[in-house]
């Protein structure tokens, strides 16, 4: 028998399909399925066509999977579990449980549960566990409290770069690095933000972020400020947990999410000196669904020994 693990988000679905040994059997990726952002039918549509893929990938049906565990992204409240059952309901699988997504990426990045995870990716969460009692912080929108999330950083370039060139903000080396890769000024591309092109607007995301890391490697002043911005961020984070949980040193610290782990180097120094050496940072090469799989195998009652979770592991190493 199988296990089948989904990290389900806005952007893409990842399926992962691993026997009760740890081998990966098959991984597939398909496009986001999260219904807030898709609508029910179409959010729908995304995940069976990715769980089928992977399915006819290993040579499976939905008969031979014992347990499957989701990710989801945006299952935060009662209203938007309920929506999240129906859409899961339909699937077909014999037993099944989900969480929201971060909790899969504890999972996955500290391997037992223990830790406190920070998560950017399009958007942040942050989950933390102890051992005996597991806290979530965050993972809602800018409006409501969040200052982690690639969008939200990509518009802290931006708005440093447009205000830099004003008059309002101070002068920063982002204004040519940025303008002479895209070839024009940054205000040719406002449009798309004001049309809501939101695949344009990720490419330009990612295009910002990494002027900020050259420039910061430049001491460039803006660009550092940004940066001493995200260490203070993920400090806030960390010492509020440490507030409500009790943790024994050495304590894993999870950068997950795509911003951290394309994050240059100068950051992370940046970050575990602020946090000192308590603390060991993890930014795992292995993606959050790995956590889908360990807690579908922990659901079925399966647990897998030492050489099983290293195998699992061992596959993402081996990955082009």
């Amino acid at each position: 028998m199988y296990f089948l693990g989904v990290d389900v988000g806005g952007t893409k679905t990842h399926v992962l399909i691993v026997d009760r040994e740890g081998k990966t059997v098959a991984f597939q990726e398909g496009p986001g399925a999260n219904y807030q952002g898709l609508g029910v039918e179409k959010a729908y549509n995304n995940l069976m066509e990715t769980i089928s893929k992977a399915l006819e990938k290993a040579s499976l049906s939905l008969q031979d999977i014992e347990v499957g565990f989701f990710g989801v992204a945006g299952a935060d409240f009662d209203y938007e579990i309920k929506i999240v059952r129906t859409i899961l309901d339909r699937i077909g699988l014999r037993r099944y449980a989900f969480d929201n997504d971060g909790r899969i990426a504890l999972r996955s990045g500290t391997l037992d549960d223990v830790g406190i995870l920070v998560s950017c990716g399009t958007g942040g969460i942050n989950y933390a566990c102890d051992g005996k009692r597991m806290e979530r912080m965050g993972g809602f929108s800018e409006f409501f409290g969040e200052r982690l999330g690639s969008y939200i950083i990509a518009g802290l370039v931006a708005s440093s770069i447009v205000r830099g060139k004003d008059g309002r903000s101070e002068h920063t080396k982002m204004i040519q690095m940025f303008e002479s890769q895209i070839g024009g000024k940054i205000e040719d591309i406002m449009h798309y933000e004001y049309e809501g092109d939101y695949e344009k607007m990720r490419e330009y995301s990612i295009l910002l972020i990494k002027t900020l890391f050259c420039a910061a490697n430049q001491h460039d002043f803006v660009a550092l400020k940004i940066l001493c911005r995200i260490v203070n961020e993920v400090v806030s984070i960390v010492k509020a947990f440490r507030m409500k949980l009790d943790f024994t040193p050495p304590i894993k610290l999870i950068l997950e999410g795509s911003f951290f782990k394309n994050a240059d180097p100068i950051l992370l120094e940046m970050i575990l000196s602020a946090v000192g050496p308590e603390y060991r940072i993890i930014v795992p090469k292995h993606p959050p669904v790995v956590g889908a799989i360990l807690l579908a195998a922990e659901f079925s009652g399966h647990s897998f020994d030492q050489h099983s979770i290293e195998r699992l592991i061992n596959f993402w190493g081996n990955e082009p």
